[in-house]
């Protein structure tokens, strides 16, 4: 069989023909057609692959393409966008894929203008043709986003280090994105840049009331009291319930020893919402539970009032 044939299999669609096809072939010639239609075929065979959930298959082709990639002159990007495109999806479907190790070996290094471009989506089978579509984000925006999860479960400086250039360059493009801005605090805050951090969050709050910033400035804040206005702020601010009890913890965990009446009411609410959402009650907070057991809960009114006065107290809001 000729490489040829191997591609016109690949247009019929008998993807798995044509990659065991050119398996042998590529063995004893690395030569530039059958290097390109081993690497086309393989993401053939990943694509299909992860369709069918066979995640660890999927897992080593994504390997061997990188090892076939710096063989392949890819003057037109196509090969690039395709292995960009394949590692997206490997980070959205295939649970543990280390994404930032992919930035770090290959993509910051690689990324070009196209991989930073929104697409709009084609239309699906029986749309209608005129049915308006929204732009997707880019390749190198949902990878960054990716990166940034993996970064929140292994925050190492290290992982950090890796992350920051692709992130200065998103903020270059958006500066006044506000996931970007967070993002880089995250950052800061690991490499044990706690003011910079502090200072992103500060200037996000002079424009944006969401939950997770004031959560996420108490974090980096050592004074009790405003740490406590801080956490109060996120409460106030988020509106589903269910995202409420860590907030509470915290807050409870803060003001045990201080105000134990006021922390007792933050920790019923915590177990509250947990029971709510059937999630289990912690060692943490059964220990706490334990060390608040006799103190009676302060009323709502009374804490919603606690809560007011302490953002006046500390000039937030």
């Amino acid at each position: 069989m000729t490489v040829k044939e191997i591609f016109e299999l690949r247009k019929q669609g008998r993807i798995e023909e044509a990659y065991e096809a050119i398996r042998p072939m590529y063995a004893v010639h690395k030569g530039k057609y059958t290097t390109l239609a081993m690497f086309w075929t393989g993401s053939d065979i990943l694509r299909k692959r992860l369709r069918e959930k066979r995640h660890t298959e999927a897992r080593k082709v994504f390997e061997a393409l990188l090892r076939v990639l710096p063989s392949i002159d890819d003057k037109d990007g196509k090969v690039h966008a395709a292995i960009m495109g394949s590692a997206v999806l490997l980070g959205e479907q295939v649970p543990g894929f280390d994404i930032l190790s992919f930035i770090g070996n290959y993509a910051s290094q690689h990324l070009t203008e196209a991989d930073w471009q929104g697409f709009i989506p084609s239309s699906k089978e029986g749309e209608p043709e005129d049915k308006r579509r929204f732009p997707l984000p880019s390749n190198a925006q949902r990878m960054l986003t990716q990166a940034f999860h993996q970064l929140r479960r292994q925050p190492t400086a290290d992982n950090a280090l890796i992350i920051m250039p692709m992130l200065q360059e998103a903020i270059r493009r958006r500066p006044y994105d506000k996931n970007h801005q967070r993002q880089m605090a995250v950052v800061y805050s690991i490499m044990n840049e706690r003011e910079k951090a502090a200072n992103i969050y500060r200037q996000l709050l002079t424009r944006y009331h969401d939950s997770w910033l004031y959560a996420d400035l108490a974090q980096l804040t050592d004074d009790p009291g405003h740490k406590a206005a801080l956490l109060c702020q996120a409460i106030t601010h988020q509106r589903q319930k269910q995202f409420r009890s860590g907030y509470h913890q915290q807050l409870a965990q803060l003001l045990a020893d201080r105000d134990p009446s006021r922390a007792a009411y933050e920790l019923q609410q915590c177990i509250a919402i947990r029971k709510s959402q059937g999630h289990p009650i912690t060692k943490a907070i059964s220990e706490l539970s334990d060390r608040l057991s006799s103190a009676q809960p302060t009323t709502m009114d009374a804490q919603s009032d606690f809560y007011r006065r302490m953002a006046e107290k500390y000039g937030i809001g």
